[in-house]
């Protein structure tokens, strides 16, 4: 219950609802804009972090196809290798299993290149971590730290740290861990996968809806094991719902926060 009192108190403080913001969501910060509660993504220079290889569409390919609409340079960075991503593993050991868990991750990275291309992402990086073990690699911080000092980004979207997949939460540890001590600036936009959000960003993605459903799709492996197209859209068809416009009937839904005030949530979230 402290916990909970302490994350209520730090949103409201940082968070508070301006006279326009509509009930229910908060006032988004952004390191670039006044944001409130509808936002269209520009020609920032946009980093993405994304846990497993199909992350970046199901949590912001909308938003990634509008940023390269309007001229942005996108960079995904795959956290770990997907190597646990298929049901087709259970039972096996030793070299079998291997085996199974290298052509796994070869034919997801296959997977997320298809992708790419559909969205337009300029870049493609892999950490290759060990699929549900992120938490665990200590080398993954110093490997993000070396993108984003290259990359200089303006914006970087990652799952919330209250996603309830384990590889989803170290995300937001990963990159504080890899930005301590640094001089970087930038706006975090955390999306949502398993777990839904209390947002304070929607971005409409009607005009790139179809672009998202042909990026999903290059991820067979995944889609055999599961509905995502049919869950994810029906949650960007929640989201547009929450704050009806005409033509409007799919957003994304994001945190967004200067990195200042995201390491401070998580941090007041996780002591």
């Amino acid at each position: 219950m402290k916990k909970r009192t302490s994350l209520t108190a730090l949103l409201r403080g940082i968070l508070a609802p301006s006279p326009r913001s509509y009930r229910g969501l908060l006032t988004a910060a952004n390191s670039r804009y006044t944001v409130d509660i509808d936002w269209r993504p520009g020609n920032e220079c946009v980093v993405v972090l994304a846990p497993h290889m199909d992350d970046e569409v199901l949590g912001c390919g909308g938003a990634i196809a509008l940023h390269r609409r309007a001229g942005a340079h996108v960079t995904v960075v795959f956290l770990t290798d997907g190597r646990q991503g298929s049901s087709a593993l259970t039972g096996l050991r030793g070299e079998p299993l291997r085996a199974a868990q290298e052509e796994l991750t070869r034919v997801r990275k296959a997977e997320a290149e298809g992708a790419r291309v559909t969205l337009g992402i300029d870049e493609l990086v892999f950490l290759d971590a060990a699929d549900g073990a992120l938490a665990e690699d200590a080398a993954a911080a110093g490997k993000l730290r070396t993108v984003l000092e290259r990359t200089r980004p303006q914006i970087v979207y990652l799952p919330s740290h209250l996603e309830q997949h384990p590889d989803h939460r170290a995300a937001s540890d990963l990159l504080l861990a890899a930005t301590a001590g640094s001089a970087l600036e930038f706006s975090c936009h955390a999306y949502e996968v398993w777990t839904p959000l209390y947002p304070n960003c929607l971005v409409g993605i009607d005009s790139v809806i179809e672009t998202k459903r042909q990026a999903l799709a290059h991820y067979r492996s995944q889609l055999s094991e599961a509905d995502f197209e049919h869950g994810i859209m029906g949650l960007n068809a929640y989201r547009a719902m929450m704050r009806p416009q005409p033509g409007r009937s799919y957003a994304e839904a994001f945190v967004a926060l200067s990195l200042r005030e995201y390491a401070s949530m998580y941090r007041q979230y996780s002591t």
